[in-house]
């Protein structure tokens, strides 16, 4: 019986052991990914749509007449709210939440936003339910409960018309949004490097095969002139983005 409590101790002291080192690597492979992302500042990018950076993250609102919809959430509900201000933008006004994916950093701060209404792609609602994790065995929560799934349909709000365009690889249901044919919005489905599209680090990817067909199915969009990433930026040269340098 001693023998037997011994070899289990001595299990789970290895798998504990294996799990610290896999969650080490994996954090140091994020702070280092995190160290080179450059969003944008807190500003407005063209005549309807604004940047709001958290920390390492944009989140993006873009105008439907008085009102807004929001391409995520941000990561803080303070540092969102006192970005919101800089650009002298309500929160109240913002009556839509569009998530590219749930990581904490994109849908952190999403109950700020009291009068919109959560959509997110179907596929995604596995990273959060508890059906799949985000890593290892840990999966995404989002703070609230109220959300809607939406499919590939095409959604109209206001003078808006949004596209969700399923890119999975980031996370199981991750999604880019075409808004009025074209903004494309990406998360982190892609990121931008002097102006080249280039896939999300590989490490920080759930499935990184999936993201890499995503990518080639984003390239094949067409009408975009702006592409808005989640860390790195935005262009305003589709062409060049998704051409051989």
């Amino acid at each position: 019986m001693k023998n037997l409590k011994k070899m289990i101790l001595r299990i789970t002291g290895a798998i504990a052991a294996v799990i610290i080192v896999i969650l080490g690597s994996y954090m140091i492979v994020m702070f280092s990914a995190v160290r080179k992302m450059t969003p944008a500042e807190t500003s407005k990018l063209t005549d309807d749509v604004f940047a709001v950076r958290d920390k390492y993250v944009n989140m993006f609102l873009v105008r439907s007449g008085d009102d807004f919809i929001a391409i995520d959430a941000g990561i803080k509900k303070g540092a969102v709210r006192d970005e919101l201000r800089k650009l002298e933008i309500d929160p109240e006004r913002v009556i839509a939440v569009f998530l590219t994916h749930t990581d904490s950093d994109h849908a952190g701060a999403i109950n700020l936003f009291r009068n919109a209404v959560v959509y997110m792609h179907r596929e995604e609602e596995q990273m959060i339910n508890g059906e799949t994790g985000r890593f290892l065995f840990f999966g995404n929560t989002i703070d609230t409960d109220d959300y809607t799934l939406i499919n590939d349909d095409v959604l109209r709000i206001g003078d808006l018309e949004i596209r969700p365009v399923l890119t999975p690889g980031h996370t199981g249901g991750a999604t880019c949004y075409v808004v009025n044919g074209s903004y494309l919005f990406t998360g982190d489905a892609m990121r931008l490097y002097n102006g080249y599209a280039e896939p999300f680090p590989r490490l920080i990817n759930k499935n990184g095969r999936r993201a890499r067909k995503s990518m080639k199915n984003i390239m094949e969009l067409e009408g975009i002139q702006y592409i808005f990433t989640g860390h790195y930026g935005y262009s305003n040269d589709f062409s060049k983005a998704f051409s051989s340098r």
